[in-house]
């Protein structure tokens, strides 16, 4: 493995060369997005902190919730793991624009595997490790866990990245070398139903819905047990989660070494499939990969008339807004992964469905669907983020070589700025709204609550779109290899956390006014006048902070794009 460093040098003395050239301006925006990071990160901290001191504080239940959150953030990781592999080693192994030149040059194969896999296993992974290893500190400064939980966590964290790293990029070779590459879309159609389908039977055997309906179990025994049944002893996401559960909470049967060891002699396992399956069908997957597209759905007359009957739109901005759909819908890469948003939008839906919203006493007193509508705010905003860092994001940057085209050509930037924003805007906006709308109907929330809810996620997303855009032109990478390198970088990672810091201020100020008028409906009471006017002036300064997020972004990302520089 070592003797494929020296083909990462490349991409390491890139970064270097670009930090080099950056201003001392540069420096200090950094700087200020590096310490917002760090809040960021410290903020995961402390609400996993908190949460599991509130476990602790119920006894014999709370242990036990402790050590079931644990594994299911870890299945969580591992399923995302898991599937981001396979997208990103696509790109890595397949359509990188130097793999003409590192396979004509005299390298060993075996070197170029290790490579390629190290850059897959970075590009999927590195998001996970920086939101899993402030939850991995919360547990063990809630549980006064020693030096040892966290040695154990940084000796876990190889092999439980190395797995589906090594899994996805084996399927990826295996398919690409069975189907022909203009064929990707039957490969991306057939991914995305293998993972629905195991979704769909991993949700149905944990059957979760049970565990916040206690009158279902005869006794406190039987609610318990269901608590603690393990998902699976097969699962690399288990093995993690026994290694480092035993340094959290002292047990008759600690076992960590066994299950480490399942862990990494299952890495390594890995590691040689995969290695053996890069000998094998590498170079055919590589040849079959190089067929060229045949856009045909690009061609059609469909596009035009569209265009052409939009009204009030200039014939720069509508010639713009083709152009990006068009080339959208020639890279397969890109509009395959909508089936992965039809199957999001599924499983976001079902998650509320089989939540109750009545038959038990507790639930019944805290309105429980109400409290879900209004959490469900924050998790469709996190969505609309998520879908906006991989393609509202990368819009500029995604011009390539071709920008300076833009540039001379004789059209103001500034078209340019909002044919991008509407052409991500809206298809944000129609996802965002149709969650927010199909859970709330699935929760049976009253109308005031949908109308709140359907007028603040419109707000947010088009403010995380021009969040997405702005980010995207101080941080642009026209040089990119492959797409998935775009969200990744660390623009990417400053845009995700100003979205996710962006929309839990939405959340705060929210969250009074939503749970006075929660709690005054289940004590039966009116709202005072005082409590009016708070409510009113919480609901001001949502919207205000969303149109100033929106303007300031706007008004910030015009001027840089227009001072860009090919």
């Amino acid at each position: 493995m070592t003797t494929a460093f020296p083909l990462l040098r490349p991409r390491v003395l890139a970064v270097r060369n670009r930090w080099r050239r950056t201003t001392q301006t540069d420096h200090l925006r950094f700087a200020g997005l590096g310490l917002l990071a760090v809040v960021f990160w410290i903020g995961i901290f402390l609400f996993f902190a908190r949460v599991l001191v509130y476990f602790q504080a119920i006894p014999e239940l709370g242990p036990v919730l402790a050590e079931r959150m644990l594994g299911m953030i870890l299945l969580t990781f591992f399923s995302i793991l898991l599937f981001s592999n396979v997208v990103t080693a696509l790109s890595v192994f397949y359509l990188s624009a130097d793999l003409g030149f590192l396979l004509a040059a005299p390298l060993p194969a075996g070197r170029l595997h290790v490579a390629r896999f190290l850059e897959t296993l970075w590009d999927s992974s590195w998001m996970i490790l920086l939101f899993g290893l402030p939850v991995l500190l919360a547990y063990g400064v809630a549980h006064d866990a020693g030096p040892l939980f966290y040695l154990a966590s940084l000796a876990v964290l190889p092999p439980f990245v190395v797995i589906p790293t090594a899994v996805g990029a084996s399927v990826t070779m295996l398919l690409v070398r069975s189907f022909p590459a203009r064929r990707t879309k039957d490969v991306f159609v057939l991914l995305t139903v293998i993972a629905v389908a195991v979704l769909y039977v991993f949700l149905r055997s944990l059957q979760p819905e049970r565990l916040v309906r206690p009158e279902e179990f005869t006794s406190f025994v039987d609610f318990l047990a269901a608590v603690q049944a393990p998902t699976s002893l097969y699962l690399p996401s288990t093995w993690a989660a026994e290694t480092l559960i035993p340094f959290l909470v002292p047990r008759e049967d600690q076992s960590p070494l066994f299950y480490y060891a399942a862990l990494a002699s299952t890495a390594a396992a890995a590691f040689v499939v995969f290695q053996m399956t890069a000998e094998r069908a590498y170079l055919d997957g590589w040849s079959r990969a190089q067929e060229g597209r045949r856009a045909r759905l690009s061609r059609l007359p469909f596009w035009d008339r569209i265009t052409a009957r939009v009204p009030g739109v200039s014939r720069v901005a509508r010639a713009l807004v083709l152009k990006d759909a068009k080339t959208f819908f020639r890279d397969t890469a890109q509009w395959s992964q909508l089936v992965l948003l039809g199957a999001l939008v599924v499983v976001y839906v079902y998650n509320f469905r089989v939540m109750p919203k009545g038959g038990g006493a507790l639930v019944s007193q805290l309105f429980l669907s109400q409290a879900l509508a209004f959490l469900n705010l924050a998790l469709a905003g996190f969505v609309v983020a998520s879908v906006a860092v991989r393609f509202v994001f990368p819009a500029v940057s995604l011009e390539g070589k071709s920008f300076w085209l833009l540039k001379t050509a004789p059209i103001r930037l500034r078209s340019l700025w909002w044919a991008k924003f509407w052409s991500g805007s809206l298809p944000l906006l129609a996802l965002g709204l149709l969650l927010i709308a199909s859970s709330n109907r699935v929760l049976q929330v009253d109308g005031r609550t949908m109308v709140i809810s359907l007028a603040t996620l419109a707000l947010m997303t088009l403010a995380i779109t021009a969040l997405g855009l702005c980010f995207g032109v101080f941080h642009p990478r026209f040089d990119y290899e492959n797409v998935a390198q775009i969200p990744s970088s660390v623009g990417g990672v400053l845009y995700m956390i100003s979205a996710i810091t962006f929309i839990g201020a939405n959340v705060a100020l929210e969250a009074w006014p939503q749970f006075r008028i929660l709690f005054a409906g289940f004590r039966g009471r009116a709202l005072t006048s005082g409590e009016w006017a708070g409510i009113i002036v919480s609901y001001g300064l949502v919207v205000l902070l969303d149109i100033g997020v929106l303007v300031v972004a706007c008004r910030f990302g015009i001027r840089r794009l227009e001072a860009l520089e090919p």
